[in-house]
């Protein structure tokens, strides 16, 4: 597979993310419970397309990750409620891939 085919799978994957935490919402689910388990459900998604991105892609994102945050998975629930996000925000930013722009994921030599 592509890595633009991918991370394309990734990304739809992410939407669908934002898809169930709405229905979540709808149904009456709180914002922390809500946010809680996005974010868990968004790092396995992270996880799991890790596992199958090439290494020097993998390697490219890791190294993002970790100059952005500090380490490999990027912040958790509490890390970011701490930084002052609202549990809407978490909710927000977690169902929306992060921008990578299209020459991240180009073979590199």
């Amino acid at each position: 597979m592509s890595n633009h085919s991918l991370r394309l799978k990734y990304t739809n994957a992410v939407a669908d993310l934002a898809n169930a935490a709405s229905e979540k919402l709808r149904s009456g689910a709180s914002e922390e419970a809500v946010a809680r388990w996005v974010v868990d459900e968004r790092n396995a998604l992270k996880q799991t397309f890790r596992d199958l991105t090439p290494a020097p892609v993998l390697e490219r994102l890791i190294a993002n990750t970790v100059a952005r945050y500090g380490n490999a998975m990027g912040p958790d629930v509490d890390e970011l409620r701490a930084s002052g996000k609202s549990w809407r925000e978490i909710i927000d930013s977690a169902t929306r891939a992060g921008e990578h722009g299209e020459d991240f994921f180009k073979p590199r030599d």
